[in-house]
């Protein structure tokens, strides 16, 4: 067996490290406070050295006297952006305890990512650094031509800054928590993973399929972690595979979870060291404790369903804000047909086939988007007749015959729950009706241009 040198697997795996990395901090509520504990630091030396330096007093209007008013007027204020920054936290944990009870625990990440709230936050850091390095500084018994008057004002306009920060975050977390807010946000994340992808065009020939005999000749290679598949670098997986003459089937993809030991991977020819093979291949993909959107383009889409889910269950019973969940789906599904899914073969450079995994196609797209839906609302005939509207609207963006057959299915299970499960016979009829329309576009040609 050829091993790819110790550097690049290193660097694979470093990869797979920032690339999951990236993402757990762009989703934390310490980073930008943290930068911002830097500012105050910095501003708060620059501002006494300015102050004590240049003998101006140009501050006398917002900070005079000796050096006991000073001190009493910013410990003042430090004691009053205290309170500031505690209520302020104590928001934050408040609705994020209503975000995780109203639309679930996972879509938590969405409030972690509002940039407002980490700015805010940071501000409260930011000023009562500042405010804690210039008390330190200040001298009780200081005359008043010693007292820095810059370092005081600046102080004191931070302040003010807090202030307007605190209403602008109480007013900010006020849209947060609405359901509207909450469903525009996820959809903002599913339309970012779906703009990642190239758009629709001619599909290149498959590299070939795999031998007749490979289930009996393969290796079966255990997998060294346990978690959810948050990132797997397959060019580097197809490299080794060409550098061995190898072909290499993942029975995984981004986003499920596996647990270690099990056999999901499978090479052929089974090299000789199957132990260094796995810890090769096992560099090249990162498991964590939960899921992210690296490469996990259902990730968005079950957010936004859990969403649904909830609002439909009888204790919450909101099935407009399922109704706005399947619009925002029927945005996505619109957009994911113009473009072209990852294949589930990968060619060398010398076009012999070298992995074959799992990826998500137009169909299981389809079947996570509205497959909960549906069976939570099976006896709701608003929702079966929103949701077969939104399969009609769909239609005439449908390029290939496999996306209109997804579609399809989705409104024959729409029309089946229906009979099954209302009772009213004009809700059947209204249900029915709309199941005509969905299939009457579904048959309709793709309009030109399309």
């Amino acid at each position: 067996m050829r091993r790819l040198s110790r550097s690049t697997v290193m660097g694979a795996a470093i990869m797979n490290w920032l690339r999951v990395s990236a993402d757990a901090v762009r989703t934390s509520l310490w980073l930008v406070p943290a930068l911002m504990f830097l500012i105050g630091i910095g501003l708060a030396v620059a501002a006494l050295d300015f102050s004590l330096g240049s003998g101006k007093s140009w501050a006398k209007w917002i900070a005079s006297g000796s050096g006991e008013d000073a001190r009493n007027l910013i410990s003042t204020l430090l004691a009053a952006v205290i309170a500031m920054a505690g209520i302020a936290f104590s928001v934050t944990v408040v609705a994020l305890s209503l975000a995780a009870n109203s639309f679930g625990p996972r879509l938590i990440r969405i409030f972690r990512l509002d940039r407002r709230t980490q700015f805010v936050l940071g501000v409260f850091v930011m000023t009562i650094v500042y405010l804690l390095l210039v008390l330190r500084a200040l001298r009780g018994a200081a005359p008043a031509a010693a007292v820095p008057e810059v370092a005081v004002a600046l102080g004191s306009l931070l302040a003010l800054l807090s202030v307007l920060a605190l209403l602008a975050f109480i007013q900010g977390v006020a849209s947060l928590i609405a359901a509207d807010e909450v469903v525009r946000r996820v959809r903002h994340e599913l339309n970012s993973a779906i703009s990642d992808l190239p758009p629709l065009g001619a599909a290149d020939a498959p590299p070939g399929e795999l031998p007749p005999d490979f289930d009996r000749c393969a290796a079966k290679i255990r997998l060294p972690r346990e978690g959810y598949v948050q990132s797997v670098e397959f060019a580097k997986i197809v490299d080794w595979a060409e550098k061995n003459g190898s072909v290499v089937r993942l029975d995984f993809r981004p986003g499920e979870f596996v647990v270690e030991g099990d056999h999901k991977v499978s090479v052929m020819p089974a090299p000789a060291d199957v132990e260094a093979a796995r810890r090769e291949i096992g560099r090249f993909i990162v498991s964590g404790d939960g899921r992210t959107p690296t490469q996990d383009l259902e990730f968005a889409v079950r957010h936004l369903v859990e969403v649904a889910v909830r609002a439909l269950s009888p204790g919450i019973n909101d099935p407009f804000t399922a109704m706005a969940v399947i619009d925002r789906l029927r945005g996505g599904l619109a957009r994911l047909a113009g473009r072209t899914l990852p294949p589930p073969a990968l060619a060398g450079a010398d076009g012999d086939l070298r992995v074959i995994r799992h990826v998500t196609t137009y169909a299981g797209a389809v079947d996570a988007a509205f497959n909960q839906i549906r069976q939570a609302g099976s006896s709701m005939p608003s929702i079966l007749i929103h949701l077969l509207k939104a399969i009609e609207a769909l239609a005439e963006h449908m390029r290939t015959e496999e996306q209109r057959a997804a579609l399809r299915r989705q409104a024959e299970l729409a029309r089946s729950a229906a009979r099954r499960e209302i009772g009213e016979g004009e809700d059947r009829q209204d249900v029915e009706e709309a199941y005509d329309r969905a299939r009457r576009a579904l048959l309709a040609p793709a309009p030109e241009g399309g």
